[in-house]
């Protein structure tokens, strides 16, 4: 494989893991905000539970979905990123 194609490669897998590193965050910040969610449920009023809903303030993300997301990616960007060390090693080889 030629280097341009390699270092092109490599940077559409940067790319790959990038948008799986911002699903981990987001499936952290979701997880941590149904904790602050189920708090503010149990502390707010039924009437306002529904106004904040309806308002899209309060969601009610389903925490077990949103772990098994987030495990998912976390594997997903392990693989990932065992595949950008073999393209840096071909690139490495390349540059040798």
């Amino acid at each position: 494989m030629a280097r341009l194609e390699l270092e092109l490669y490599a940077d559409r897998l940067a790319r790959h893991a990038e948008r799986l590193r911002d699903d981990i965050d987001g499936a952290r910040l979701r997880i941590a905000w149904g904790g602050i969610e189920a708090v503010a449920r149990a502390e707010l009023g039924a009437r306002d539970v529904a106004v904040l809903e309806a308002l899209g303030a309060l969601v009610q993300p389903d925490a077990a979905a949103e772990r098994r997301l987030l495990e998912r990616r976390l594997r997903q960007l392990e693989c990932v990123e065992r595949l950008q060390a073999v393209v840096e090693q071909q690139l490495e080889a390349e540059r040798s």
